[in-house]
């Protein structure tokens, strides 16, 4: 599975609710409040976060495929 690197953390954030890539490398500079914000929120999934050679790898356990029926957000997908 390849990695898909994300320029933003909004980018990082869509990437992950897409239920479309299971690993995001965080390719850009991100604060400690945004990082530990994004830890918690994926973590609760059972993600694992990793340092590669210059940029965090946030690894989903498992794929999320939203529903047909309700459009993805923030409140029944991740975050």
């Amino acid at each position: 599975m390849s990695v898909i690197q994300a320029k933003s953390l909004h980018e990082a954030e869509d990437l992950l609710n897409s239920g479309m890539v299971k690993k995001v490398e965080l390719a850009f500079s991100i604060n400690s409040d945004e990082f530990f914000k994004l830890a918690l929120e994926c973590g609760d999934r059972g993600a694992k976060i990793t340092k590669g050679k210059n940029f965090f790898v946030i690894t989903l356990k498992k794929w999320v495929i939203p529903s047909n029926d309700l459009p993805a957000t923030k409140s029944n997908v991740l975050m």
